[in-house]
């Protein structure tokens, strides 16, 4: 319907018996106004999410209250489980990933 009444010449919709409607501003104006705020809101949320989240060099990153080390005893032979979940530290990554390179 909205299509209709921003399309249509005003001649045709007096034909057929419409002769109150809105202005022809709004056909405009509401899609505008739908777009900005849009594009508004989605500045705000992602302008809220680099304030909420700690910058790159933040060592909170990296350590947390729920960092868990990897246990240190292993079983040995075919009795070996399925080790806990914990994080990698650093350390080890750097080590993997640096200490061939030469």
């Amino acid at each position: 319907i909205f299509l209709v009444w921003a399309y249509v010449p005003e001649r045709c919709l007096n034909a057929i018996g419409i002769y109150y409607y809105p202005s022809r501003y709004w056909a405009l104006a509401v899609p505008a106004y739908a777009m900005v705020t849009l594009v508004l809101a989605l500045v705000f949320y992602i302008g809220l999410n680099f304030m909420s989240t700690p910058p790159p060099t933040s060592l909170n990153k990296m350590f947390d209250e729920f960092t868990r080390e990897a246990s240190s005893c292993s079983p040995e032979g075919d009795d070996r489980p399925i080790e806990p979940i914990s994080d990698i530290s650093i350390d080890k990554i750097n080590a993997l990933m640096f200490n061939d390179v030469n």
